[in-house]
């Protein structure tokens, strides 16, 4: 419960998922959030290439499905609506779809600041992203501006996963789930389990520097959630899950794969873009 308590604040709903608050060491200490790319939509990018938003210049905003927990930590999801702006996703390949994207390829970040709204049903959108107010957020252990944010996994570590699943009636705040985490080769030998049965996910190569894999329950709704160690720390997103023999799996975007992918993208922007880009995740960066 503690363990919860320390990052229950920096999960949220993404529209038919979630999302998790990664960090808030940025020039403006909004929320940078990571979720899952189908999760958004992957038609809904402006580009499938590797790119991101000029969100201080091109509002992509949106309320509609965006809730994080009260800023008091009460448990219960408000109608409360918080403002949305996708910024960088990866290259998506022009054959994949949102049930057959790679996990690789599965991500995305994000930026949430104050603006707010009471839901009424209707499409609002926000304004342009607001810089001038950090974030305002449940966060009592300060994890979002903590030295390390994030860790990359260790093998048979105890793990606590949190999203909000679709099913609004049987998790109104949210799911937990706590599990352990597969070795590499477990990992690959259940992928080659999952291709013998048929399963989707056995058609899906297990790539070590890329995710690792879980044996967490989850349930619809909980991609784009997040996956912490003890220590309260970001391992990883959401993206995938199913079952073998009865045994839950799910498979997470490693922090670490995500982090290297960012930085790589970084370094092959102009000064100009590297001035825009840097101010939302400047304290994520090398």
């Amino acid at each position: 419960m503690n363990l919860l308590n320390m990052v229950r604040g920096s999960v949220g709903t993404n529209g038919p998922g979630s999302k998790v608050i990664w960090s808030k060491k940025n020039d403006h200490k909004l929320g940078l959030f990571v979720s899952a790319n189908h999760v958004y939509g992957i038609s809904t990018w402006l580009s499938r290439s590797e790119e991101f938003i000029k969100i201080s210049e091109i509002n992509n905003g949106i309320f509609l499905g965006s809730r994080i927990p009260s800023i008091n930590g009460n448990v219960n999801l408000s109608n409360e609506l918080v403002a949305n702006f996708g910024f960088y996703h990866p290259l998506i390949p022009s054959n994949a779809n949102n049930a057959t994207i790679y996990p690789r390829d599965d991500f995305y970040l994000g930026v949430i600041d104050n603006q707010r709204i009471i839901d009424n049903g209707l499409g609002n959108y926000p304004k342009m992203v607001q810089t001038s107010i950090p974030l305002q957020m449940y966060d009592p252990n300060n994890r979002t501006q903590a030295l390390q944010t994030w860790a990359d996994v260790q093998a048979d570590e105890d793990v606590v996963a949190v999203g909000y699943p679709q099913d609004k009636i049987k998790y109104p705040n949210g799911a937990v789930s706590t599990g352990k985490v597969c070795t590499d080769k477990e990992a690959e030998s259940i992928i080659e389990s999952l291709r013998l049965k048929n399963d989707a996910e056995g058609q899906i190569p297990y790539d070590s520097k890329v995710e690792f894999i879980a044996k967490i329950h989850a349930v619809a709704g909980m991609s784009g959630g997040g996956v912490f160690n003890v220590d309260g720390q970001l391992l990883g997103v959401m993206v995938r899950a199913t079952q073998l023999n009865g045994e839950p799996i799910l498979r997470v975007v490693r922090m670490k794969f995500i982090r290297q992918k960012i930085n790589a993208f970084y370094n092959t922007l102009s000064t100009s873009d590297k001035n825009k880009f840097r101010p939302f995740i400047s304290g994520e960066l090398n």
